[in-house]
């Protein structure tokens, strides 16, 4: 890992975390899902870095990956417990970060938890460490507080432009899971649930990414389309959201990014949801690991 490199991921955790504590006191009963996670991109893009993938704001028992699509009419529900899910690039170097809002104080103890299991999992966080050891130390923070972790989400590790890179950090403990490596970059993201402890795929998709820019058999207009993805987002996720200006047809534009994922040009990624319709938490935060230390750069400012 160069200087520069360094630099850049800190940069972008910097970012992600002004956006993050920004918005997030916006998270109140009524508000348009749109009008956050387009607050949440705009701080990003000011701040001179991208959104490494759309905003995520998922509410009570969905888990994960609802972003808003165009003209999204959707509302934050009076006592919702609500995801938010953000990330920043610069130059394809990564951070990713989340915190969770409560608009009923019921909920405070299920958002203990999971904050709790990031904390001592950071704190445990080192070179040469089974990860199956930070899985262990999530689930015991988690169920402490007498709730379940979600065993079937967890961390992941972050390459250049490459958001889940392979290596799983999960929220249960796990043989075989391999160590912390130093010169690496790791999302730790604890998810705890009063549910069934598992998240399964709903019907709904929001979020996209490139698979194979290769595929054979498409239209000229899903050519250009999928042309126009690569150039803008290399591999990263992306929303229908952010290819307004490729094309102002949105029936159009849903059409073929659908049949680009039929083909298998594209990647989904259905929202999840808790298997109980348990409500959920997630804190999460992207550490650096260097030879001589783990940097946390998705601090509050």
């Amino acid at each position: 890992m160069t200087e520069d490199e360094l630099n850049k991921l800190l940069m972008a955790g910097k970012i992600a975390a002004k956006a993050r504590d920004e918005v997030a006191p916006h998270i109140k009963a009524n508000a348009k899902v749109l009008d956050i996670c387009e607050e949440v991109e705009s701080i990003i893009i000011e701040n001179k870095a991208f959104p490494a993938f759309p905003c995520n704001l998922s509410i009570n028992y969905e888990a994960a990956h609802y972003s808003p699509v165009i003209n999204d009419e959707k509302t934050i529900p009076e006592g919702a417990v609500v995801k938010l899910d953000l990330g920043a690039q610069i130059d394809g170097f990564i951070s990713d970060t989340a915190v969770t809002i409560s608009l009923d104080s019921r909920y405070q103890r299920l958002l203990d938890a999971s904050r709790t299991a990031l904390d001592a999992a950071i704190a445990n966080f080192r070179v040469g460490l089974s990860i199956g050891e930070i899985g262990k130390v999530i689930e015991k923070a988690i169920r402490a507080q007498g709730y379940k972790p979600i065993r079937n989400l967890g961390g992941h590790l972050i390459r250049r432009y490459e958001l889940h890179a392979g290596v799983f950090i999960p929220n249960v403990y796990e043989r075989g899971a391999g160590v912390i490596q130093s010169n690496s970059v790791y999302a730790i993201e604890p998810f705890a649930t009063d549910g069934g402890g598992e998240v399964i795929e709903g019907k709904d998709v929001t979020i996209y990414s490139l698979k194979n820019p290769n595929v054979r058999g498409l239209s000229v207009k899903e050519k250009e389309l999928l042309d126009y993805i690569q150039s803008r987002f290399n591999y990263l996720p992306f929303s229908e959201r952010w290819l307004k200006d490729f094309s102002t047809n949105i029936d159009e534009l849903r059409n073929n990014i659908r049949n680009l994922t039929k083909k298998g040009a594209l990647r989904s990624y259905p929202i999840l949801i808790e298997v109980r319709k348990g409500v959920v938490s997630q804190f999460e935060h992207t550490v650096v690991v260097t030879e001589k230390s783990v940097i946390v750069s998705t601090r509050s400012l």
